[in-house]
């Protein structure tokens, strides 16, 4: 039988369930859940204050750029349209400070949505407006 997710309101719940005393046997039978899921959920809130699933990705290897490193990827994306992978790569590793791939930054692309870097429709613009 497949896992299933808990949503959010069963989570809150739980966690109000646990606060007024009851016991995670009786909370899990309230509401038809497992007494683990229950007690991983309200120290999930103990510890971080918070029931919202923070392991979106699953299990695996952690990712080597950081939300703020995509955040600038995605900053040097919309502002250097124009620029190659490898320009790419030069100023993330000057961004970061250690070397990284052309893998990683095309899969931190492919993430964002970029299926590949448009070049082509940039400079197209460029020479319909020359033209004009």
């Amino acid at each position: 039988m497949p896992k299933s997710k808990i949503n959010e309101h069963l989570r809150w719940l739980i966690v109000e369930r646990t606060l007024e005393g009851l016991s995670c046997r009786t909370i899990a039978r309230q509401l038809n859940i497992g007494k683990t899921s229950v007690s991983r959920t309200f120290l999930q809130f103990k510890k971080y204050g918070c029931v919202e699933d923070l392991s979106p990705l699953g299990p695996g290897r952690s990712r080597i750029l950081t939300t703020n490193d995509i955040k600038y990827l995605e900053s040097l994306l919309k502002e250097k349209v124009d620029w190659y992978l490898w320009e790419l790569q030069s100023e993330m590793e000057l961004w970061l400070d250690y070397q990284i791939s052309y893998c990683t930054i095309w899969r931190a692309m492919h993430r964002l949505g970029y299926t590949h870097k448009q070049v082509k429709n940039f400079s197209l613009a460029v020479l319909y407006s020359i033209l004009l």
